[in-house]
């Protein structure tokens, strides 16, 4: 298991970008399918992971690294082409998900990678500082040598330090003109730099002294004592007006309570005044005294943001010094508090939307999605009261979803009893695409990921209702045993779109089986209506559970099976009990019960004995398919 787990993190610092380089020509049409079926067969391995087939697991991920890299190698392509990102996206999640449910845990520098470092690295970057980079302490690998930034924090397939310890050439690959660092060393200090480049310890001592102590429990040592001033009524620069939001979206992205480079945070007010390893930062009423304007204003090295990358104003340069010399002041009401992220501010701002703020906001995000799939293709329009509609197929078939939606909606207001008007705020995007492949770059443009065969459309809503759509592939009207036809299918995804409002989390099961269940009510006869609970049988039988209260969990099982066990699943909850005691069980769920305490607060039973009754509830059937 630890061979495969290594191998696979080693393939991820080769085959994630550590090559030089991009592909000019774009990927043919069956370069393009190689690619999917590899993005499919990884889409399977994240519910071998959710039923601890570690192994099946390991070996399918090395399967698939295989395959993508006999396809790079065949195809002759750069690893570093654009096209094969969402698949080294794609395997770098199922990897971290495999090391973490298998019990892998962080890399620790002073423990793990210091060691390294002076072992392989240290004899020539050390006092002798060949190249200008001086490895004896920690504040010299974060200054770099002649060849710049050796560690780029979450991203070592850019480090410097990763590139050339694994380069094919030996004029560039270290320790030069010796023994090239094991699979293992590469691994650790790859991993580490994966999950943000953590310090630990004091930045003064050498590497051999810092390795040192990692081992040794240390004292606790008083925390420095903090001053807030509040403000005076005099100042004309306020910190949390003025400076806060810029400097949590820009400084916070090295310095926040994860990343905390150089000890310092500042996700709150009491955290920048802190300070970090060097001290405090910022002294009210002398820029001289204060090492965050000696950064940010280039006299003190290294520069803050390093190249200016992340974008300091000049407004925010010119208040941050106005700030400093007025004293430093606070203007908040509890400096602990964590200040607000870039989401919470703006979720904050558009709960004072006016409902003609919100349309506007709903349409401009529309069209940028849909210029995100066809550039240059202008989509068919509909507005109505609770939809805004766009599609490549014909605007009467357009008019038929509208009418189809509406009904719906209807049915819905009257079943839950909403009064709200309309149901989502700034009205439901529906984009309709008339072919198979219009779907997918729905989904690979907007999304960034593959989507199975077996799903015909979903729902995206942002607790905010930031996101507020859905996207669906017209099936044509007819229904078949592998298709429930449009009116089915949009069924499912407004179904998905109305319980996913107002925020909470509920399991994909239940989303699309409450969607299933509902079309069933007008589409009795639908043959793969009719078809899904055999296949739910199926399912059932070679999934193995051994705990069997696991399929109320969300992802205990892959999107294609998602349809047959949510339609039977919520179909039994509703023959078990009556619609009250089901929606007090999605109520608990939305309000953040688990599973387990919602089933007894509502059905009053075992959630192990009511997956039992569930199983036993199904026909004999056989796998032979997934919806």
């Amino acid at each position: 298991m630890q061979r495969h787990i290594l191998r696979m993190t080693l393939g991820f610092l080769v085959l994630g970008g550590l090559c030089i380089g991009s592909l000019a020509a774009a990927l043919t049409v069956e370069q393009k399918k190689e690619l999917k079926e590899i993005g499919s067969e990884i889409s399977k391995i994240s519910p071998l992971i959710s039923k601890k087939k570690y192994e099946d697991a390991s070996t399918a991920i090395q399967a698939a690294e295989d395959r993508l890299k006999k396809f790079i190698d065949d195809e002759q392509l750069k690893p570093t082409e654009a096209a094969l990102k969402p698949v080294h996206a794609q395997l770098e999640k199922v990897k971290t998900l495999l090391g973490k449910a298998s019990g892998k845990g962080g890399v620790s520098f002073a423990k793990s990678v210091a060691p390294i470092l002076i072992s392989k690295c240290v004899g020539c970057h050390g006092e002798e500082a060949k190249g200008g980079l001086n490895l004896d302490s920690f504040a010299g690998l974060e200054k770099g040598g002649k060849s710049g930034e050796l560690v780029i924090s979450g991203n070592p397939e850019e480090s410097l330090l990763v590139r050339r310890l694994v380069t094919e050439s030996d004029t560039d690959r270290m320790p030069k003109g010796k023994e090239g660092l094991s699979e293992k060393e590469i691994r650790l200090i790859g991993v580490w730099i994966a999950e943000g480049a953590k310090f630990e310890g004091d930045k003064s001592l050498g590497l051999a002294a810092l390795a040192k102590a990692a081992t040794i429990t240390k004292p606790v040592v008083a925390p420095r004592k903090v001053e807030i001033v509040k403000e005076t009524g005099k100042e004309t620069v306020h910190f949390m007006k003025d400076l806060m939001p810029e400097m949590v979206d820009t400084c916070g992205r090295c310095h926040n309570d994860t990343v905390k480079r150089s000890g310092f945070s500042v996700t709150s007010f009491e955290k920048l005044m802190k300070g970090g390893d060097s001290g405090a930062v910022v002294v009210g009423g002398s820029l001289e005294n204060s090492r965050l304007w000696r950064l940010v204003n280039g006299d003190d090295t290294p520069v803050m943001p390093a190249g200016n990358q992340t974008g300091i104003t000049r407004p925010f340069y010119n208040n941050l010094k106005t700030w400093i010399l007025e004293g430093a002041t606070f203007d908040g009401d509890d400096p602990k508090k964590n200040f607000p992220s870039r989401d919470e501010r703006e979720a904050a701002a558009m709960a004072k939307f006016t409902p003609e703020q919100w349309l506007e906001r709903r349409k401009k995000a529309s069209e940028v999605d849909w210029k995100k799939t066809f550039p240059s293709v202008e989509p068919a329009r509909r507005e109505s009261a609770e939809f805004l509609l766009y599609g490549d197929v014909s605007d009467d078939r357009l008019a038929a979803v509208e009418k189809w939606a509406g009904d719906h909606v209807a049915s819905l207001r009257q079943t839950f009893k909403v009064k709200d008007d309309p149901m989502w705020r700034g009205k439901l995007a529906i984009f309709v695409f008339k072919e198979r492949f219009g779907y997918e770059e729905f989904n690979n443009s907007v999304h960034k990921r593959e989507v199975p065969r077996e799903v015909f459309g979903h729902s995206q809503l942002s607790p905010t209702m930031e996101e507020s759509f859905i996207a669906i592939q017209d099936l044509g009207d007819a229904a078949t045993e592998s298709s429930p036809g449009m009116q089915v299918n949009l069924i499912e995804q407004l179904t998905g779109a109305f319980l996913k409002r107002g925020g909470g989390s509920l399991p994909d099961w239940l989303i699309r089986g409450t969607g299933l269940a509902l079309a069933h009510r007008k589409s009795a006869g639908n043959p793969y209506l009719a078809s899904l609970p055999r296949l739910a049988s199926g399912i059932l039988q070679e999934s193995n559970l051994n705990e069997p209260q696991k399929i109320f969990l969300n992802g205990t099982f892959a999107p294609g099976e998602v349809g047959p066990i949510g339609f039977t699943l919520v179909e039994f909850l509703l023959k078990k009990g009556d619609a009250m005691q089901f929606n007090q069980f999605v109520a608990k769920l939305k309000s953040g019960s688990s599973p387990e305490d919602a089933i007894k607060n509502s059905y009053h039973v075992e959630d192990r004995v009511l997956a039992l009754s569930y199983a036993s509830s199904l026909p004999i059937g056989s796998k032979k398919g997934k919806k």
